[in-house]
């Protein structure tokens, strides 16, 4: 009591109302008795003469044993008239278990304007919590019922649809397409109509001279592109493995395929000077880059018709 009293009389925390003349405050509970697990109205009426200050304990969180707060008390003016003040407290509470619950007594102190003091405290009142009853004569046990199943909508199938249709598509591209690339064909089944050798290796040298890579001081590139073509060229007119041979290797095996000796020897002088220029830092003189474009189209070129002129032979 003297906590509230000091604090009432220190300036300031209680709340700026009202004087009471032979005031007559009440509290009580908006009902007798309540559900488990229901709501409640505490609620405590205060008559007061304007000017004056009132101070009211307001209760813990938890007012009771087993009763919880819902909402903690606060206060509203209900009406003034003729300098009299009505002041309303009220705090909303519930319990989840049956029972008497008895609330704690609320302290109020009021001072009035001559600087005296009351003190009043109010009465506590009782909360009756009770369970839903249950007719026993009547009352009938059920097992747990199970979980309702409800028949499936257009609407929650349609992803899965969607899904299914996905797979398929998938499925049927992969194997379209490992199909094509066994049987050599397009995704559609049409046959793959390849370039001959000889077409592709002259659009390569092609793209190599119209590069200038050996004019941009990039001699290991330049000989590195002339010699695989010749090496594409010469595994696909020959049927030899030239992609995977050294260039000593590469000459052995055309050996004996007929090519005119002079030819045979400028070709073998590319290749060599490639590989020096790959292999050992060799620079290239400017006359060996200029021939060596040239070079390779004339055995492509002169190996290609030495081909037709035999192809020609067999069919007389």
């Amino acid at each position: 009591m003297k906590r509230i009293l000091s604090l009432l009389l220190s300036a300031g925390l209680a709340c700026q109302v009202f004087a009471q003349e032979d005031a007559k405050p009440s509290t009580r509970i908006s009902r007798d008795t309540m559900l488990i697990g229901d709501q409640i109205e505490w609620v405590i009426d205060l008559t007061f003469r304007e000017g004056d200050r009132f101070f009211v304990e307001k209760p813990d969180e938890q007012p009771a044993p087993g009763v919880e707060t819902i909402s903690p008390m606060t206060f509203d003016t209900v009406s003034l008239k003729k300098g009299i003040v009505n002041v309303r407290g009220t705090a909303i509470l519930t319990a989840f278990d049956s029972g008497s619950y008895f609330l704690p007594p609320l302290v109020t102190a009021i001072g009035h304007t001559d600087g005296s003091v009351d003190t009043v405290i109010f009465d506590s009142p009782v909360m009756e919590v009770a369970t839903i009853p249950v007719d026993t004569a009547t009352f009938k046990p059920y097992d747990i019922k199970g979980q309702i199943k409800y028949p499936l909508t257009l609407k929650e199938m349609l992803p899965w649809f969607g899904l299914a249709l996905f797979a398929a598509a998938l499925i049927f591209v992969v194997v379209r397409l490992i199909k094509a690339h066994r049987e050599n064909t397009s995704f559609f089944g049409k046959p793959v109509v390849k370039d001959p050798p000889h077409i592709v290796a002259l659009r390569s040298l092609d793209r190599i001279r119209s590069q200038k890579l050996w004019q941009n001081d990039k001699q290991k590139q330049f000989y590195t592109a002339v010699t695989d073509t010749l090496r594409l060229y010469v595994s696909e007119r020959y049927d030899i493995s030239a992609l995977e041979s050294t260039s000593a290797e590469i000459f052995e095996n055309l050996k004996d395929k007929g090519i005119e000796p002079s030819l045979y020897g400028k070709v073998q002088e590319l290749f060599e000077t490639a590989d020096y220029v790959k292999f050992a830092k060799h620079k290239a003189s400017d006359l060996e880059n200029e021939e060596a474009v040239p070079t390779a189209i004339k055995f492509v070129n002169e190996t290609y018709m030495q081909q037709i002129e035999a192809d020609s032979k067999e069919e007389k």
